[in-house]
């Protein structure tokens, strides 16, 4: 019964190593010195979600704040129409719920994973706990904030203005700059894309993201291999996601 015991605590401790160091990679706790961590560390928790489920929804109270471990989660808003707008995909180490979580409101929008999800949560009382004890992480949340705001008013703006060829085409590059792999064919969004998810992330039908879409293939400025999106002339992407 020892050596059972002893084996849980190494796999227990081998598991919080390796989730402190995904924390760690995420800007936010980057400034955070190595004495710090044996402050952190106890904090965090994993779980894992299948493909599909979702993590909270629009309105929640904000409980939690989720670094993303493995997989990928989309960021959700419900119109008055019934459908869905996707705001963002986010990858490994990336945050969701801080901004909901720093302010104490609910959360703004549902995030729902795109695939099989491991995820690192930090309960708000002990992230608060977190910033009272080093500033340096209320900082980092601040300019988080601001960089979240920017995004959302480039969507807003893009939403209400740009044609659907631009909306598409920032939308493959924005995904690409945060989920996309070089390959020797071009750069691979490292996500499976559906039409679904296109439409609903550029605010347009399945049926105009199905057209433009292939006429990007048609132009060579993209392909796609194994249900993935692999950009293969981003200069001509850039060219459209900059045209007025």
């Amino acid at each position: 019964m020892v050596e059972n015991v002893t084996r849980r605590t190494a796999a227990i401790d081998r598991l919080q190593l390796n989730m402190v160091q995904v924390v760690r990679s995420v800007p936010l706790f980057a400034s955070l010195r190595e004495s710090d961590w044996d402050d952190v560390a106890p904090l965090l928790n994993g779980y894992c979600y299948p493909r599909d489920a979702y993590l909270f929804f629009e309105g929640d109270p904000p409980d939690i704040l989720y670094v993303i471990w493995m997989g990928r989660v989309k960021l959700l808003r419900h119109s008055v129409d019934g459908r869905d707008v996707v705001l963002d995909v986010l990858g490994p180490g990336r945050l969701l719920g801080e901004v909901a979580v720093f302010e104490g409101a609910p959360y703004s929008q549902t995030g729902q994973t795109m695939e099989d999800v491991a995820v690192i949560s930090i309960a708000r009382n002990d992230y608060l706990y977190l910033l009272q004890r080093y500033p340096v992480l209320a900082l980092a949340v601040i300019n988080e904030l601001g960089r979240r705001l920017r995004v959302a008013n480039d969507l807003v703006h893009s939403l209400a203005v740009d044609r659907v060829e631009r909306r598409i085409a920032r939308a493959l590059l924005r995904l690409a700059t945060y989920n996309g792999t070089p390959t020797k064919d071009g750069l691979m969004i490292q996500m499976r894309l559906t039409r679904q998810d296109l439409a609903d992330m550029t605010g347009t039908t399945v049926e105009t993201a199905i057209r433009v879409m292939s006429r990007f293939r048609k132009q060579g400025w993209i392909t796609t291999q194994r249900g993935r999106v692999v950009i293969k002339q981003p200069e001509e992407l850039e060219t459209v996601a900059n045209q007025h």
